[in-house]
């Protein structure tokens, strides 16, 4: 299970092989191409993601538990990540993964993302640092995997789980009857690499990439963005310029 083809008018990726083991990058990596780092607010279902990503696929990223923690409010902790990133580290690129459904509709939570955008600016700018918001939330993100929904889902509960429980619970054995929300978030469930496994096989990976694109797209467009569901996740594994 590796990168595979998307057409031919889609953008070269960024993820080109290196020697040096990630555990080394991180703290030796001033005069050195490294991998891109990802920061985000989810202890677990974001952080084993992309560690199973990366050790499993062709997608390769420095991946710390010390980025991902049990923040619903990202804009106090991504300035600390990225400057301890940018201080340590030349060339490289961090992606911000967070859900938005806590974001959308609330003045307060808005002007602090705002701040946060505007401390970063010409970091977001160059490319240095991309931001990859999901709404509502990463859980979206899977469920393109498996089929190319856009409506508006408000938050990460209901509607979110009955769409995606018939797809994913089956990946988890011996959840005890436990829901798929909560089976995402538990760390005994998700630090095996199976489900994300299942989940990027016969080619799901590239499906999701290709509709979380061309559905925002499209959305931008005919300017109905904020009237749907949709996720930048896609930028992560993509040559954004």
């Amino acid at each position: 299970m590796g990168k595979k083809e998307l057409g031919k008018d889609i953008e070269q990726q960024y993820f080109e092989a290196v020697p040096t083991p990630l555990a080394e990058i991180y703290e030796s990596s001033r005069d050195m191409e490294v991998y891109p780092f990802v920061i985000s607010g989810g202890k677990n279902t974001e952080h084993y993601y992309f560690k199973h990503i990366s050790e499993k696929t062709d997608y390769k990223f420095i991946v710390k538990p010390e980025f991902f923690g049990d923040e619903s409010n990202y804009t106090d902790v991504f300035p600390k990540r990225i400057t301890k990133i940018l201080d340590r580290n030349n060339d490289v690129k961090i992606f911000c993964v967070f859900d938005w459904d806590t974001v959308r509709g609330h003045k307060k939570n808005l002007e602090k993302h705002q701040a946060f955008v505007n401390q970063f600016q010409t970091e977001i700018d160059s490319g240095t640092v991309v931001v990859c918001p999901s709404m509502p939330s990463i859980e979206y993100w899977f469920l393109l995997h498996f089929e190319n929904y856009t409506q508006l889902i408000k938050t990460c509960g209901r509607t979110m789980q009955n769409l995606l429980t018939p797809y994913m619970l089956s990946y988890f054995p011996n959840t005890g009857g436990k829901k798929l929300l909560k089976v995402l978030k538990g760390e005994e469930y998700v630090r095996e690499s199976g489900w994300v496994e299942k989940m990027c096989e016969e080619g799901k990976l590239d499906l999701a990439i290709q509709r979380a694109e061309d559905n925002i797209n499209a959305a931008k467009t005919a300017g109905e963005l904020d009237n749907q569901s949709y996720s930048y996740v896609y930028k992560v594994f993509k040559n954004v310029k």
